[in-house]
């Protein structure tokens, strides 16, 4: 037998390249399709995401966003009335939809100006054969975006403030009746537990899009989510197309880099090789602590907002908020007008079929005709007196209706109404007999239970 054979020498370690006194590397070429696609790409989503990182600074932001909605309001209606020549005038600006007229010819203009930015850049810098370190910048700008809107979504459904439980009007509504948005909502309103599932959905992609390490599986987590967001907003009507599809986009925008891999893996069952995670600039204390500063910002403002505004709202008006005075649904069992008794058969316009008085405080009164008229409302509990107010600010007409209640259900109302002596009647219908609130979750059914 031989003499044990010598042990390998261990290998020195060996110095970085810099260290050695040697020049790394220069990164790899890009295609030219790949260089025009990152200008654009660029100029688009700085557009579209503006201001952002500004408007998370306390006062900064405030100005800067209302100097650029200045802006935009002066500019998208002269571009809609001059250049594209709309047959009507762009006056709505934007609200509660953002799928305006207003929405759809600014995001052409960020269209026209990110592919003019894009021309004026290859050319002047038509020497630059590769965009690594400005494509890490825009990779860490983009999902510190995606991270603000998942967080913040999420949280609104996590603690749920978006949807809220169906109102006594909504269960009342035929459903024939209902737009399709109107029916997404209830659906979603319905289920606090779906509401945490798709909210804890979108809360966990956001956080883990505030890491570099886990940002991939962050946005493959977003883009799951969104996809679905995308399709119920695009089929069931909801004006949110437009920032629910950039949302989507941003998400696959940040799962590109490591799209060969994920193919490799997934699909052609090839091994592959890490993926460099080092930041864009050489690590330093500066980079660390400004990158601890956008997470604090980030995490502030969505915790800010949540606190100052989410949180407010679902005391006064989520699921479990005190109700206002007379809330629920009411149907009429009699109405007397000027004397005269109007009954159901009459067909008489005058009279009323329902009374809502909703989770904010208005009364809505449902006439024969279908029509609907909606009051704000006050009560007068000493003096038994509510008072309706139609209109707002030094503006409005109020009307003072005497009340009496014999038990929690049944309403008279007397008093002078638009001119209009009234005497009604009214009968509080209780919601929780219906099937969609009595029915209840079930682990065995031995039947499907379809109706």
């Amino acid at each position: 037998m031989s003499a044990t054979a010598p042990l390998s020498p261990v290998p020195e370690p060996q110095p970085a390249a810099s260290e050695a006194g040697v020049t790394p590397p220069a990164p790899e070429a890009w295609s030219l399709a790949r260089r025009l696609a990152f200008r654009f790409a660029c100029a688009y989503l700085i557009l579209y995401n503006f201001p952002f990182p500004l408007d998370i600074i306390p006062v900064l932001g405030d100005f800067v966003t209302s100097v650029q909605d200045g802006l935009w309001k002066a500019v998208v209606p002269w571009v809609g009335k001059h250049v594209l020549r709309l047959s009507t005038d762009i006056t709505v600006t934007p609200n509660g939809s953002g799928d305006t007229t207003f929405n759809y010819v600014q995001v052409l203009l960020f269209f026209v100006v990110a592919a003019a930015v894009t021309g004026v850049w290859s050319a002047v810098d038509r020497r630059r054969t590769e965009y690594v370190k400005a494509h890490d910048v825009l990779h860490a700008s983009v999902r510190y975006v995606l991270a603000t809107a998942m967080l913040s979504y999420g949280l609104s459904k996590l603690f749920k403030s978006q949807f809220p439980f169906p109102s006594p009007e909504r269960l009342h509504q035929p459903l024939g009746e209902f737009s399709p948005m109107g029916l997404l909502w209830t659906f979603m309103g319905f289920s606090k537990g779906y509401n945490v599932f798709t909210g804890g959905a979108e809360f966990l992609g956001g956080c883990l899009l505030l890491f570099r390490r886990t940002t991939t599986l962050g946005a493959l987590v977003v883009a799951g989510v969104m996809v679905n967001v995308v399709a119920l907003n695009f089929f069931y009507d909801v004006p949110v197309k437009i920032y629910s599809s950039h949302l989507l986009l941003m998400a696959l925008f940040l799962v590109l880099p490591d799209a060969r891999r994920l193919l490799d893996v997934l699909v052609l069952n090839r091994a592959t090789q890490p993926r460099p995670l080092q930041p864009p600039f050489p690590p330093s204390r500066w980079l660390s602590g400004a990158g601890l500063v956008m997470k604090v910002l980030v995490v502030g403002s969505i915790a800010y907002g949540f606190v100052g505004f989410r949180l407010e709202f679902i005391r006064k008006y989520g699921d479990s908020a005190p109700r206002p005075p007379f809330y629920g649904y009411y149907t009429v069992e009699s109405f007397t007008q000027d004397g005269q008794r109007l009954e159901t058969t009459s067909g008489d316009a005058r009279r009323w079929k329902t009374v809502t008085v909703t989770r904010f405080g208005r009364m809505v009164i449902k006439h024969l005709d279908d029509t609907m008229k909606s009051f704000g409302l006050e009560e007068d509990a000493p003096k038994k007196t509510l008072t309706l107010i139609d209109g707002k600010d030094d503006a409005a007409k109020k009307f003072v209706l005497a009340y009496t209640r014999q038990d929690a259900n049944q309403l008279v109302l007397q008093g002078t109404l638009q001119e209009a002596a009234i005497e009604v009647r009214l009968t509080r219908v209780d919601e929780s007999q219906f099937l969609l609130l009595s029915r209840g979750f079930n682990w065995i059914q031995e039947y499907p239970f379809n109706r």
